[in-house]
């Protein structure tokens, strides 16, 4: 398998703006320049110098006279800072497999803290959208949940009000997981995420949890294992719901230190891209393609 490519060759591929901007409009319009207004590939472009006597890169459709750049209608579109630290951002945010914070993004790319939040929010919405995300999951699906934050512990480990529910679905065949915040874990809340995420006909594995009743007669064949006994049974378990809550609890306590309950979701998609992206070998690139 293929390594991720090192600071260091992402330093020397983008070392300036013009690398970035050509390295952006490749991906952006893979077939030639095209209007994001009207989609018209008639376009001018204006290589004079601005004011600031540098390159505009600023384009003109023929058709709609539609003025634009290969920032616009992107996470990028109206910010001052350069698209080699954004490069870098999002590099940085894939390598790390429990991410990283706002306050390291601020040392590393020597930005301010406001500025280094903005940029981890912005990639976070762009890899939400996500076509992927999508997909439903079929074959044997583990589900799962747990509460993340607050303090204490309720029974079985589901908490207080001060936690925040969290439920998961993970494809057995795949390994690829969603995940999502919830006001619940009643029945109701269960089964519309299910339903949402996974094939009619597939298989569930499940804990004992009573709100996973309603699959023993919906059109999921189920299979529940008893965590008071054992956490396997045959083949039988959960435990690759397990470890990804494992994993992300020690992205919260390690990296990020806390997450507010109106961040989370954000959070949640970051890590299921990541992870179900682990094996792909420059995830810069599909960061930048759901960039606009």
């Amino acid at each position: 398998m293929r390594m991720q490519p090192s600071v260091f060759e992402l330093v020397s591929k983008f070392a300036d703006e013009e690398k970035c901007i050509a390295h952006f409009e490749r991906i952006r319009w893979p077939k030639g320049l095209q209007c994001p207004r009207c989609q018209s590939k008639r376009i001018m472009k204006f290589d004079a110098e601005g004011k600031t006597h540098k390159a505009r890169h600023l384009y003109e459709c023929v058709d709609c006279r539609y003025q634009y750049s290969v920032t616009t209608g992107t996470i990028f579109h109206d910010s001052h800072t350069p698209l080699t630290k954004w490069f870098l951002a999002i590099y940085l945010i894939c390598s790390g497999k429990k991410g990283i914070s706002a306050k390291e993004l601020q040392r590393q790319l020597g930005v301010t803290y406001k500025t280094a939040w903005y940029m981890a929010h912005r990639v976070r919405t762009a890899v939400s959208e996500d076509d992927e995300f999508c997909r439903k999951f079929s074959g044997i699906v583990e589900a799962d949940e747990t509460y993340v934050g607050g303090k204490g512990k309720g029974p079985r480990g589901r908490s207080t009000a001060s936690k925040v529910p969290v439920i998961a679905v993970k494809e057995r065949t795949s390994g690829k997981v969603r995940l999502q915040a919830v006001e619940n874990v009643s029945s109701s809340v269960l089964a519309s995420f299910i339903r949402e995420h996974v094939t009619p006909g597939s298989t569930m594995h499940t804990d004992e949890f009573s709100s996973y009743l309603w699959l023993d007669s919906s059109e999921f064949a189920h299979h529940a294992v008893n965590h008071s006994e054992r956490y396997v049974d045959g083949d039988v378990h959960t435990n690759g719901c397990e470890n990804v809550w494992s994993l992300f609890k020690r992205g919260i306590v390690g990296v990020f230190h806390k997450v507010s309950a109106k961040y989370l979701p954000l959070y949640l998609d970051e890590f299921s891209f990541r992870f179900n992206n682990r094996d792909e070998f420059n995830l810069m690139d599909k960061v930048l393609a759901t960039c606009f």
